[in-house]
């Protein structure tokens, strides 16, 4: 896709309350728009700015596989079954050590984890 093009598909896609698309965008453009962030209009460089802030304090996106592995916890632990979750846990064991990943897990989750000991009680 060529740069014109892309502003064009941010733009619209802000004015139209797309925010995944325009995110997905941006996300795979960020060091690009960056340096032409005045070319967006006023939502896509709110979405800009929000992006560079998340990059530079280091947080980092989860993939499609770890958001499924959390998601496996989630309904694991909403049936309480605690051999399924060790499972997930043998496969991503420093998943669940990011700060990232604890805001997709149900309280259910949590406090199972936590009892197993790989989240803090206070998580």
């Amino acid at each position: 896709m060529r740069f014109s093009e892309l502003i064009k598909s941010i733009n619209h896609a802000t004015e139209n309350l797309d925010l995944v698309t325009s995110r997905r965008y941006i996300e795979d453009n960020l060091e690009i728009l960056k340096e032409k962030r005045h070319l967006l209009n006023h939502n896509a460089r709110e979405i800009l700015s929000f992006m560079i802030k998340r990059q530079e304090s280091g947080y980092r996106s989860l993939d499609k596989k770890e958001l499924a592995s959390i998601r496996a916890v989630n309904v694991y632990a909403e049936q309480f079954d605690v051999r399924g979750i060790k499972l997930i846990l043998k496969e991503n064991p420093n998943l669940f050590m990011e700060k990232e990943a604890l805001n997709f897990l149900t309280n259910d989750a949590k406090v199972i984890l936590a009892g197993i000991g790989v989240l803090k009680k206070d998580a």
